[in-house]
């Protein structure tokens, strides 16, 4: 078990039918939001971002593996899975969602740095997480969404999806941006743009799909839904098939 305490994280092990202090780790201004997977943390700072700890149960010890170096306030976080996979999403104060890895092996990693690889603008503060375990399939392994609240009520999930599925969904979502009208003619591109608290400090990393804008395909006719497929080089079955992965999987029953 764990303990935010303003900047500090306390470690607790229940020995005896009592707490006993096993370790901490000092943090920076002030804890906002703290989770865990198996012996992975994660916490987000008012001022300083997002960082990712391990246990090291060998010298009962908090080890920082990497830190998002941009200033940002964290308003909620949680893990996503997929397979042997996991990312850290992170929400902040002007309605971004981002997604944060942990990768020695990318040639962009720097020592002890988180690699942002999706993110996108919600258009809301979401101050609530909770990670949701999605159906099983064998292809994939075992998948976890995260469920979310917005201060001004608004619900919603982020899933993690197959590198196919993606690409798939991604050429459609291109489509639909020139596609179909939109609401006072709006470009849904430029709204789901990651929107900084200050200047834009390094470049948008995107890679995320917009829903809203997907789910509109299912009310098209079937004559309009057929060419869009076709225009993307795939089925009219393939889309379905995908989208619907994506509905049954952040279902809550």
């Amino acid at each position: 078990p764990g303990m935010i305490g303003g900047s500090k994280l306390y470690v607790y092990e229940w020995v005896d039918d009592k707490l006993v202090g096993r370790a901490f780790f000092d943090a920076h201004l002030y804890v906002t939001t703290l989770k865990t997977l198996k012996y992975f943390v994660i916490f987000g700072d008012v001022h300083h971002s997002l960082h990712l700890l391990r246990w090291r149960e060998d010298i009962r010890m908090l080890q920082l593996l990497g830190r998002d170096p941009i200033t940002c306030s964290i308003y909620a976080s949680e893990f996503v899975v997929i397979g042997s996979s996991f990312g850290c999403v992170a929400s902040d104060q002007q309605g971004n969602f981002q997604v944060f890895v942990y990768d020695p092996n990318d040639p962009e990693f720097r020592r002890q740095q988180l690699l942002v690889r999706a993110d996108l603008h919600v258009g809301a503060r979401i101050n609530k997480m909770v990670r949701w375990t999605m159906p099983f399939r064998a292809k994939h392994g075992v998948r976890t969404a995260a469920h979310y609240a917005t201060l001004d009520g608004g619900i919603g999930a982020v899933a993690p999806l197959s590198e196919e599925s993606y690409r798939r969904l991604l050429a459609l979502q291109n489509l639909l941006v020139n596609a179909i009208p939109h609401h006072a003619g709006l470009n849904p591109r430029s709204w789901r743009l990651f929107r900084p608290g200050k200047s834009m400090v390094r470049r948008y990393a995107k890679n995320f799909l917009d829903c809203s804008l997907l789910g509109r395909y299912l009310h098209l006719d079937v004559t309009l839904q057929t060419q869009l497929a076709g225009a993307v080089n795939q089925t009219r079955d393939a889309i379905f098939g995908d989208l619907f992965e994506v509905l049954i999987g952040t279902h809550i029953t």
